[in-house]
């Protein structure tokens, strides 16, 4: 019945993790490849189901190497790129983009010095160890371009269903759902500038088949920037005034408002370290052990010292 009334749904990084499992617990990490499940309550929120300290620490490195790094960082610098390389200063499309690139090269180099780096401290304080600039490598092969467009991701993701009769053409599943909420209204105004901006640039789909800056722009970004994808079928031709809209949109939106959503909330909440830990330092204990009695007795404790190593 909760099935059939939506009511059930699942946090899942078991296939994501389980190649790198045994590695990964190698190292001074002790995990699990984790699937939550959790119910939909009657007040509209998520209600865990099962053991939440391993499967805040899978989520807290998916998160930070996957739905930060890879999605927003790593896969945007190729259209950084590019867009220097191809475009003129003065072409509408650089422009255009522009503005969002701010930084981001510069955060990307610091990053490979500091953070991503091997022994730096991604390295140093999230569960993959060293392991997490190759697992992140891997889900790459995964991405793909159209998907990132906000309103693809939250069907795929089946957080949404079409219904041309709800706002933006979507029925969310879940009503208490800020991201999406909120990001529909952005994805919206983004989607409208856009089109605005490049339906003034652009009258004709033929003026952007012939614009010659603009075809060896998308043509460098796919066969070197997104080198390892550039024969996948997914990619907009960019023949079309759409396909240009389409993928202007979703550039800006993974640029801005999605690095935003995944980015600037990270400290206010992940700064008190039980809130979202990095790393597990033990396995469950198991019954009939002095671990498993201070589970019983002090469960609080045993959580701090599952993730901390400073008890």
């Amino acid at each position: 019945m909760a099935l059939e009334k939506k009511r059930l749904f699942i946090l899942d990084h078991h296939d994501t993790l389980m190649p790198y499992l045994r590695r990964i617990n190698t190292t001074s990490t002790k995990t699990y490849a984790s699937r939550t499940v959790l119910f939909l309550k009657d007040d509209g929120t998520l209600k865990p189901l099962l053991a939440k300290a391993y499967a805040a620490v899978n989520d807290s490195g998916h998160h930070q190497l996957l739905s930060h790094w890879l999605n927003t960082h790593a896969v945007i610098e190729p259209f950084v790129i590019a867009t220097n390389r191809q475009l003129s200063v003065l072409h509408p499309i650089n422009k255009l983009l522009d503005p969002h690139f701010r930084d981001t090269m510069n955060i990307n180099a610091l990053a490979r010095q500091i953070l991503i780096n091997a022994g730096g401290v991604v390295e140093s304080t999230v569960y993959p160890s060293k392991y997490a600039m190759e697992m992140s490598s891997i889900v790459y092969k995964n991405w793909v371009f159209t998907e990132q467009a906000l309103p693809a991701d939250l069907i795929n993701r089946g957080m949404a269903e079409k219904d041309s009769d709800a706002p933006h053409g979507l029925h969310l599943v879940l009503d208490d759902y800020p991201y999406a909420v909120d990001g529909l209204e952005i994805w919206s105004a983004i989607e409208t500038w856009v089109e605005d901006y490049c339906s003034f640039s652009y009258k004709t789909d033929e003026m952007v088949e012939k614009d010659s800056e603009l075809q060896s722009w998308w043509k460098e970004l796919r066969e070197e920037g997104h080198g390892d994808k550039k024969d996948e079928p997914w990619w907009p031709k960019m023949h079309t005034v759409k396909e240009l809209i389409v993928t202007c949109t979703i550039i800006i939106w993974v640029a801005s408002a999605l690095h935003a959503a995944v980015n600037f909330g990270q400290y206010p909440y992940a700064g008190f370290l039980p809130n979202r830990p990095t790393i597990s330092r033990r396995f469950m204990p198991e019954e009939g052990t002095p671990e498993y009695e201070e589970l019983k007795s002090n469960p609080e404790k045993a959580f701090l010292k599952t993730i901390t190593a400073q008890l």
